[in-house]
């Protein structure tokens, strides 16, 4: 009996559809392109902690992926915070919102060059400025995930699809896939791990309720509710407060609830502590924010809470303790539905740990 093979434009192009390669990016695929001896390679990424956070596991299989490479991160002066610069051999800061003032059109554009000519780069940020940065490269292959079909054979030569329903992490790898790598199923952040740092015999809960836009965060009184049914159902359990650097984010308004033995509010600790922090929890809940990014990032159990963003571009599907509330119309899920979420997550986690 016989099998049709896929079709495989070459042995480093492993794909039939879902991506896209121009004649020059297939040419140079068939013809020059081999791994090992790719000598730079540029990764573009411009957002905050949370897209900070989810671009590491890229970087780690990049690494492997291209093992004599020196590998550039390009990130902007408004977004560094979590900035993966300890996986990265050189970063090239470009400016941002916060330089527009001091800084003349010459100026930018010097700044832009300062990312050198590349071999390959990988846009993870799809903006004006990384556009820029394309622009005035003279890389062979240059790979993004534009939501603008045009850009596909004007600025970029390869590119993947992107998708509100697929995990942006893995979109961002499906980049490396495209040209033959597999990554690691259980995604590496080259963080604490949840698995080893659990703390088991001291259980609590860290809740956080900021974000980068206001709208992403539920109003003080349903916090207050939720964590006062929180305390109650599970009394074994201590609730941890999170604060922020914001004002918006400070605990003030749940300090009556210190009365409870099992409550507390947890002053903004550096991210360093924080992987720590959340490595050892039993559960991160949050609304979709950097601080749930960083408890995926150390394959903590999370129950993220959405209603203003898209949720299955932010959850991933490598691992089955990660657990959304939602509403098919986008209304505010509601405090019950929280709890009984966290009553499954935790029960799965228990039983997982024993």
């Amino acid at each position: 009996m016989k099998f049709n093979q896929p079709k495989i434009s070459s042995k480093y192009a492993c794909f039939e559809k879902g991506a896209y390669a121009s004649k020059a990016a297939k040419h140079y695929l068939n013809n020059e392109f081999d791994p090992n001896k790719v000598q730079k390679i540029a990764v573009i990424r411009h957002a905050a902690l949370g897209d900070q956070v989810i671009t590491r596991p890229f970087l780690i299989e990049a690494r492997k992926f291209f093992p004599n490479a020196e590998i550039t991160l390009v990130a902007l002066s408004t977004y560094q915070y979590g900035m993966p610069s300890d996986l990265v051999d050189r970063t090239v800061v470009l400016h941002g919102r916060d330089k527009k003032d001091n800084v003349s059109f010459s100026d930018k554009m010097a700044n832009f060059r300062e990312v050198g000519d590349q071999d390959l780069i990988f846009d993870l940020a799809c903006t004006n400025r990384s556009y820029w940065v394309n622009l005035l490269n003279k890389a062979k292959l240059k790979v993004g995930f534009p939501y603008k079909s045009w850009l596909k054979g004007t600025l970029y030569n390869a590119a993947v699809c992107r998708s509100d329903l697929q995990p942006e992490v893995e979109t961002m790898l499906d980049m490396l896939r495209l040209l033959g790598h597999n990554p690691v199923n259980r995604l590496d952040f080259g963080y604490p791990d949840h698995a080893i740092m659990s703390e088991s015999n001291n259980p609590y809960f860290a809740y956080f309720n900021g974000a980068s836009q206001p709208r992403k965060v539920l109003k003080n009184e349903q916090v207050i509710a939720l964590m006062e049914m929180a305390i109650k159902a599970f009394p074994e359990v201590k609730h941890v407060f999170l604060e922020g650097v914001k004002d918006n984010e400070k605990g003030d308004f749940l300090s009556h609830l210190t009365a409870h033995d099992n409550f507390e509010i947890q002053p903004c600790i550096p991210l360093d502590e924080l992987l720590i922090f959340t490595a050892k929890a039993q559960l991160v809940i949050a609304p979709d924010t950097g601080v749930r990014n960083v408890a995926i990032s150390t394959h903590t159990p999370t129950i993220g809470i959405f209603y203003a963003t898209v949720p299955f571009r932010y959850t991933p599907r490598y691992e089955p303790i990660h657990h959304i509330v939602m509403n098919a119309s986008c209304a505010i899920p509601s405090n019950e539905q929280i709890i009984n979420s966290m009553v499954s997550a935790y029960a799965t986690e228990n039983k997982t740990s024993e």
